[in-house]
């Protein structure tokens, strides 16, 4: 495997080259630093509190604001493969191609630097955002995720990277403005380049462009607030149509004291500790589908909020109660680290690696992932894998606080 290469320009931008000159396409993206947790921020002295969303309504006005025109347009003219998209922490646009690299770099950093702030422009691209917006709303989960995220904290409010409608309707161009100038800005924004291309002409490509733009500096500060690790509530209900009770208990654990690394090693042993303790060969989910507890898989999955990491458990159940103390038992037991298992979990995840060679974008992705999530510019080995141990995973699991957490249950309105 090819090493990242690792370029700093004189402005703060990072440039990140994986070069595979046995590819025939290249992958190009372009990320800022800004993404749907990006709303509270002090810039230059002056305060500023922005209300969800606005980062993904930027993503749209960039696109099609701006000097060169709508740049996805314009590179899908091209067969370019190509979009962008916001995260809870950055806002990317991309393109995969076989030809016309330089085009597709140009176009997209060109426009990404020379947008045109008009109020007029702005109402006129509201219109499919609130389609997206309207689409979320018969989610039950969407919902649900907004009453833990309600539930779960005092002082950190919930953050929604598409916003409400009204929230949409309220975003002015003054909002845009200064969240583009406060976060679009070449310190703290990341290029990723991997596959067929030549480095010396790209690089050269990227200097030039950032050379033309006059970028103003400015004192940023994100605003962390003082939150305390007890939940708000520990127990609510979502009445929402749906085809049977769905419940789920989240788990509120302090990840403070962890570096980027140990973040990212207690990633795979979380995915172990999912598969091993509640995946379809563990002994809960054979107990819980026996009983008829239990219709279908449980579903498990984490996010990082600041300093805290959210672990939910939860799955579509004939009784809310007892699954919620199953899993509550479980955790409180922590007696599934089957090694059998977790040595045979390694192995899938080292056939993941290495047959993630075959495709440029599945290679370059969890990189990007790393640095924007973990702050860790590390692409994962074979070698990573292998020296994972049953004794550390169980050491990572059992080191976690399961003792804050909220049980959240979906039910239909009559069913109460």
């Amino acid at each position: 495997m090819s090493k990242i290469e690792n370029i700093k320009l004189d402005n703060g931008l990072n440039i990140y080259l994986y070069i595979d000159n046995r590819r025939h396409s290249t992958f190009f993206k372009f990320t800022t630093k800004c993404g749907g947790t990006y709303k509270d921020f002090i810039m230059d002295g002056d305060e500023y509190h922005l209300q969800d969303g606005v980062a993904h309504i930027l993503e749209h006005y960039i696109v099609e604001c701006n000097k060169v025109g709508n740049f996805l347009e314009m590179l899908g003219e091209k067969q370019m493969s190509t979009n962008a998209s916001t995260s809870p922490y950055d806002t990317g646009y991309y393109f995969e191609t076989v030809e016309n690299v330089l085009y597709g770099v140009r176009t997209i950093l060109e426009g990404v630097n020379s947008v045109i702030f008009e109020k007029d422009k702005l109402e006129k691209l509201k219109n499919p955002i609130y389609q997206e917006i309207r689409g979320k709303r018969d989610s039950r989960f969407y919902h649900l995720n907004r009453l833990k995220f309600e539930n779960l904290f005092h002082n950190i409010k919930y953050r929604d990277i598409g916003g409400l409608i009204e929230e949409v309707e309220n975003t002015t161009i003054d909002d845009l403005k200064v969240l583009y100038d406060a976060f679009y800005n070449p310190s703290n924004q990341v290029i990723f380049i991997a596959g067929n291309f030549d480095k010396d002409e790209i690089i050269n490509e990227i200097k030039n462009i950032y050379k033309n733009h006059k970028y103003t500096k400015h004192d940023v500060k994100l605003i962390e607030y003082d939150e305390p690790l007890k939940v708000k509530k520990k127990k609510d209900i979502l009445y929402f149509p749906t085809p049977m009770d769905y419940a789920s208990i989240t788990f509120k654990i302090d990840i403070s004291k962890y570096t980027p690394k140990e973040r990212l090693d207690l990633d795979f042993y979380l995915n172990c500790f999912y598969m091993l303790f509640f995946g379809i060969a563990s002994p809960l989910y054979k107990e819980l589908v026996d009983k008829e507890i239990i219709p279908e898989g449980i579903g498990c999955g984490d996010i990082n909020v600041g300093n805290f990491l959210l672990l939910s458990i939860g799955a579509y159940t004939r009784d809310a109660d007892v699954f919620i103390d199953s899993v509550l038992k479980k955790i409180k037991s922590l007696d599934d680290f089957d090694e059998e298992k977790f040595e045979l979990k390694k192995k899938n995840a080292i056939t993941g690696l290495i047959l993630r060679d075959e495709n440029i974008f599945h290679m370059i992705f969890p990189f990007i992932n790393n640095v924007i999530y973990f702050d860790y510019p590390y692409i994962d080995k074979v070698e990573d894998i292998e020296e994972t141990n049953i004794k550390e995973f169980e050491e990572s699991i059992r080191k976690l606080d399961f003792s804050n957490y909220i049980i959240t249950t979906i039910k239909e309105k009559n069913n109460s």
